[in-house]
């Protein structure tokens, strides 16, 4: 760092200051500053470590035998100590999450302060405990503030709360990104209700009901972008999708404009951030709020940088995008939270939040590594930059430079710190003690790793806060989830990768020869696999444990592959984009590509053959004579040959017409992605004819979409040619836009009212069906 002689202290940040080209300038200038500072005050680090070394050497006191003899039989001294150990987290919650020593009057009452915070994040640990999950959430909310009981924004959180839940990535709830949501929330409510203690009741409920919409958007938000937008593999989301998302999230944090849910991708994350976006407009106008979207936008792009930041750059760089998403973020919470901010709210918070991003990113190295983040602890390092120094040694900087070398802020960091420090180091004394042979270490930061390693396996229960609790109960209840109750199309995309493993896997066995790049173009592509998710839908209803046979997924996505291609072909749709890209006819020579896709129909019959070695030979010889009747003459392909005789011919065509048209292109295809499990289940002959009836309507409800947006969206949207239905015999063409509409829901709550009749879980068809109807594309 490059350190200017003008540096007299960490830089004063103002409201002013949010917009991301200005804060830049003074992250360089604090940087510089501590850099300056930590070089010419390593007495003060090395006390500062020491501090740290005490406080853990007082935890593990507390944790002998003895001790915990003494409590039990002398309850003053256990009051004592959780009375202690409340206090300190009270103060640390002033220093950390609003940026100020707590002021004495409210010290000297801390003693019931301190309980009331502890009683809030036990209830609600206790609340989720009890497997209640967001319901749990919620009730332990209103016990702790009970102004928010009977309050309609209460139970508009646990809506939220309990779809948010559903729609998360699998991976995403099972790492605990609900724990985080949750955390966020509370803390945001903690605000402001430490800014409304002395307000009255009425006051108080009147700003914890205005501000609940706004928490949650916030915890929602970190989950969406920070955990999953981020973070996700490529087959959860498109690249397009991510481009067009990142657009609009900078556009609507820029502008404050409205946004067109047709913009938005046809993606339930980023339908879910077109949400939040218009709940926190209304809760936090733009017009009166700009430095609250200033202050997350320049958050936004300080974590999309460093997202997206490469091994081999140096490490140096990644501090001011570190420092500006940790510090950011308590700005935005204080924002959200609190009606008015004093004038050194900027400077003391966005200078002290850097400390925590070092000790979350020590502890999460492994994960981190195994993702393959780029983080200060799994940097290769460059010899110029010690970030393992730096944890300790911005910690001694924010307490000498914002709080003036205060000890209430001294105790709270280091007592806090050494807590959150030790929940990781006690827990691998070998990973621990590397560190030493891994960077350069004082004398007194190598005290402290070798204490860590050194604390017997009994102070790991006490090395605690209500915070950590908070987030680690949440992470571990509401990480489990039943996989019938998510949102439909979170199901297809948790199994897309796997899905698409399985389809390769498939092709790639057939042995093509010079048809072999024709099946690897059309098989490969970017796909929604509808067809194999609905069998698994099904299956995971059913209750059917275990991997499905990965044949019976292949073949149905070669059937349905190969009748796109048919549908493609100049004699028949002659379209020119499928599934985003140029359709196979116009990159290899036609005749090849009919060839490939009668092909992929043979290839796919003989994987039906297979299954004989986990079904009955007869069941299976059911089910292969069963396809060859849907593909054959009288269902998919005589549907084909309605279509392009409509087509020809100039006389009109009925709606009723169509619909049966449809019934034997598109329902056709749903059915069989369906029936021949419960055909090799041998389920009773009232559930196939239910799951037939379902497959109808399902079939006309996404075609019916289809002709819908087919006259209204553009080509870019649906990844296909649109208005390509132009002079063909179509719903909207014969009924008009809104009676197609009309007709569209009529057989959406058919399918649904088939579901309900089934005895087993119908959840994700219903939702799947739901979707077919309301889609993008």
């Amino acid at each position: 760092m490059s350190v200017a002689t003008e540096l007299l202290q960490p830089f004063p940040f103002r409201q002013e200051d949010l917009e991301h080209s200005r804060l830049e300038e003074g992250v360089r200038h604090t940087l510089a500053h501590y850099a300056r500072w930590r070089d010419g005050n390593p007495s003060a680090i090395a006390s500062h470590v020491e501090h740290y070394t005490a406080q853990l050497d007082a935890i593990a006191r507390r944790s002998t035998p003895g001790a915990a003899l003494l409590r039990g039989v002398y309850p003053p001294r256990r009051r004592r100590e959780l009375r202690e150990q409340a206090l300190l987290e009270l103060n640390y919650f002033g220093v950390y999450n609003l940026s100020e020593v707590p002021d004495p009057a409210d010290v000297a009452r801390g003693e019931v302060l301190a309980r009331a915070h502890a009683r809030t994040v036990r209830e609600i640990v206790e609340g989720i405990e009890r497997g209640r999950g967001v319901a749990g959430v919620v009730e332990s909310l209103e016990r702790r503030f009970p102004v928010l009981r009977e309050v309609d924004e209460v139970r508009w959180l646990a809506e939220r709360l309990d779809r948010l839940h559903r729609t998360l990535p699998e991976t995403v709830v099972q790492a605990g990104a609900m724990g985080k949501v949750v955390r966020t929330l509370v803390g945001v409510l903690a605000i402001g209700g430490y800014d409304t203690r002395d307000a009255g009741r009425a006051a108080a409920r009147e700003h914890l009901t205005r501000i609940l919409p706004g928490a949650y958007a916030y915890g929602a938000a970190y989950a969406v972008i920070d955990d999953s937008f981020q973070d996700l593999p490529g087959e959860h989301m498109l690249p397009r999708e991510r481009d067009r998302l990142h657009r609009l999230i900078l556009r609507g944090l820029a502008t404050g404009g409205a946004i067109d849910p047709g913009e938005v991708p046809d993606h339930p994350l980023a339908e879910e951030m077109h949400e939040l976006y218009g709940i926190a407009l209304q809760v936090y106008p733009f017009a009166t709020h700009r430095h609250l979207y200033h202050a997350a936008e320049s958050m936004y792009l300080a974590q999309h940088r460093d997202a997206g930041r490469r091994a081999d750059e140096p490490l140096e760089s990644a501090y001011p995008d570190i420092f500006l998403k940790a510090g950011l973020s308590r700005v935005v919470a204080n924002i959200l939270g609190r009606r008015r901010l004093d004038d050194g709210f900027y400077a003391r918070c966005l200078n002290t939040i850097f400390l925590s991003q070092f000790k979350d990113d020590l502890a999460d190295r492994d994960e981190d590594r195994r993702a393959g983040r780029t983080t200060p602890f799994t940097h290769p390092g460059d010899g110029r930059t010690n970030p393992l120094l730096d944890l300790f040694a911005y910690d001694a900087y924010v307490v000498d430079q914002v709080y003036g070398g205060d000890p209430v802020a001294r105790e709270a960091l280091t007592g806090v710190g050494a807590i959150k420090l030790g929940v990781h180091l006690c827990a691998d004394p070998q990973a621990t003690l590397a560190l030493l042979d891994q960077y350069p270490v004082t004398p007194e930061i190598a005290a402290f790793l070798r204490t860590a390693a050194g604390a017997p396996r009994r102070v790991l229960p006490q090395l605690t806060t209500g915070d950590l609790r908070l987030k680690r109960e949440a992470a571990v209840v509401m990480g489990r989830r039943d996989p019938n109750s998510v949102d439909a199309r979170t199901f297809v995309l948790d199994r897309l990768a796997r899905i698409n493993e399985i389809v390769h896997d498939c092709h790639a066995q057939v042995n093509a020869a010079e048809l072999a790049p024709i099946l690897a173009y059309t098989m490969d592509g970017p796909a929604k696999r509808l067809r194999p998710a609905l069998t698994l839908m099904l299956a995971e209803g059913l209750g059917v444990r275990g991997d499905m046979p990965e044949s019976l997924l292949g073949a149905i996505e070669l059937f349905h592959t190969a009748s796109l291609i048919f549908d493609d072909l100049p004699a028949q749709d002659d379209a020119t984009l499928r599934r985003g890209r140029p359709a196979a006819h116009t990159v290899f020579d036609e005749g090849s590509v009919q060839l490939a896709a009668i092909s992929m129909l043979s290839s796919g019959f003989g994987m039906l053959a297979r299954l004989d070695r986990h079904y009955p030979a007869h069941r299976v010889t059911d089910v292969v004579a069963y396809v060859g009747t849907v593909l054959g003459p009288q269902r998919l392909c005589r549907g084909q040959f309605l279509d392009l005789r409509y087509a020809r011919d100039a006389s009109p065509v009925t709606g009723e017409a169509i619909l049966e048209m449809y019934r034997l292109k598109t329902s056709t295809m749903v059915e069989a992605a369906l029936v021949p499990l419960l055909m090799l289940l041998d389920r009773p002959r009232v559930e196939i004819e239910l799951v037939t009836r379902y497959a109808d309507h399902a079939g006309i409800v996404f075609q019916a979409r289809d002709d819908i947006l087919d006259a209204t969206a553009s080509s870019e949207q649906l990844g296909k040619d649109s208005g390509n239905d132009v002079g063909k015999a179509n719903l909207v063409r014969v009924y008009g836009l809104a009676q197609a509409r009309r007709l569209m829901e009529q057989h959406r709550d058919a399918a649904v009212d088939s579901c309900a009749a089934l005895p087993f879980d119908t959840r994700l068809l219903q939702g799947i069906v739901e979707h077919f109807a309301a889609r993008a594309r």
